[in-house]
């Protein structure tokens, strides 16, 4: 009987801990996307354990999901369109990096479960201080009101950010980078203000204007993304060099 006691009070203390556990991500904005109006959250991962992005390293991530259809379900239709806006690799056709089907299907899941406690704005401070975040792991920040992003901008010590809706969003010049495919839109971005991350082919140069990634596989992985932290957007009067990747 005393064992059988012992046993029980085991794992009531296990099942405590597992509920006082931290969560690993929290929701910081519900509402409707900027860009079509369709339900859409972002949830940010990392709080608890460290992400397992060997590029970025020990970032916050920041993901933007529609919450009415499984992200793999959004691309398949086109209906991702409510975060990535005008994308090229965006919908059916587009070859985008980040696989629908794998983390941003998890995430969405495992927010339908409730898995991701809802963050007041007055709590950012409290998960991003002292860490470094990305702004848009998936998604454009364009879809998001731009308060979340200066929020975890202020409270954040580092963070990195792109998006394709540089031409609509000069708000977000500070923040994050002007996401650009050729060397025409590369000029046309840094002639509006805008530090530049550029994709380009196997055998394409670079600009005057442009390093290689460094934790890029050309550069030869010098870093990560956590230690780099050079994709921040710009400072105004910044004279640091814009950023390119040969496309993977």
């Amino acid at each position: 009987e005393g064992a059988h006691v012992e046993l029980l009070n085991i794992l009531s203390r296990a099942d405590t801990m597992k509920r006082k556990r931290k969560s690993n991500g929290y929701v910081l904005f519900e509402g409707p996307s900027k860009i079509d109006g369709s339900p859409i959250a972002v949830i940010v991962t990392g709080t608890a354990r460290k992400s397992d992005n060997v590029k970025t390293a020990d970032m916050l991530q920041t993901w933007i999901i529609r919450t009415d259809i499984e992200p793999h379900e959004a691309k398949r239709t086109g209906a991702d369109s409510a975060i990535c806006g005008g994308c090229k690799f965006g919908g059916p056709d587009g070859d985008c990096y980040v696989l629908a089907f794998y983390a941003p299907l998890s995430i969405y899941r495992a927010y339908h479960r409730g898995a991701y406690p809802r963050l007041p704005a007055s709590r950012i401070p409290e998960v991003f201080g002292n860490r470094k975040g990305r702004i848009g792991s998936y998604g454009d920040p364009f879809a998001v009101p731009v308060w979340v992003w200066k929020a975890i901008s202020e409270a954040s010590t580092h963070r990195t950010g792109y998006t394709h809706q540089w031409r609509r969003a000069p708000y977000l010049r500070s923040l994050v980078m002007a996401s650009v495919d050729t060397e025409e839109e590369y000029r046309e971005a840094t002639a509006k203000g805008w530090r530049t991350f550029r994709t380009r082919g196997k055998f394409d140069p670079l600009t005057p204007g442009e390093i290689s990634c460094p934790a890029s596989k050309e550069a030869g992985k010098l870093t990560t993304c956590a230690n780099c932290t050079l994709c921040d957007g710009s400072r105004g009067a910044d004279n640091r060099k814009s950023i390119s990747i040969i496309i993977h």
